[in-house]
């Protein structure tokens, strides 16, 4: 059996998102559905979906949706490129920078493990923790 995670995001603007995960975060479109507000992005191997809050589409919401969304979460990307992707979002849109770029080192089993990390906070308050490995 083989299973991966492909999360949905509500989204308040899917315009503004779409800019956002596009343009600044550099993912592509896999497809598109305008009619429904609603987009499949992926960027290597990682898929994400996006989805305005508003549209006509079916929902599975537990409770309010209130900006900042994701409340409790943060996703982590591992990544061997994190110098040039932080320089990216700095460039192109620094106050989505939530967390900046940091070394850190943590216990893993009986090993400590020291990596670079930075958090970045998209338009509807996800946060997103890009990780590499020293």
């Amino acid at each position: 059996m083989s299973l991966r995670v492909v999360p949905e995001l509500y989204c308040v603007d899917i315009d503004v998102s779409k800019h956002f995960y596009v343009d600044i975060l550099g993912f592509s479109i896999k497809y598109q559905r305008p009619e429904e507000q609603f987009l499949f992005l992926t960027l290597d191997g990682v898929d994400l979906m996006l989805e305005g809050l508003n549209s006509e589409g079916r929902k599975w919401l537990t409770g309010d949706m209130n900006v900042p969304f994701g409340r409790g979460v943060n996703f982590q990307w591992d990544t061997n490129d994190i110098d040039n992707i932080y320089v990216r979002i700095q460039s192109l849109s620094p106050s989505s920078i939530y967390m900046e770029l940091e070394t850190k080192t943590y216990g893993c089993n009986d090993q400590l493990v020291t990596q670079k990390q930075f958090i970045v906070q998209d338009p509807n308050g996800y946060l997103f923790r890009f990780c590499e490995d020293s």
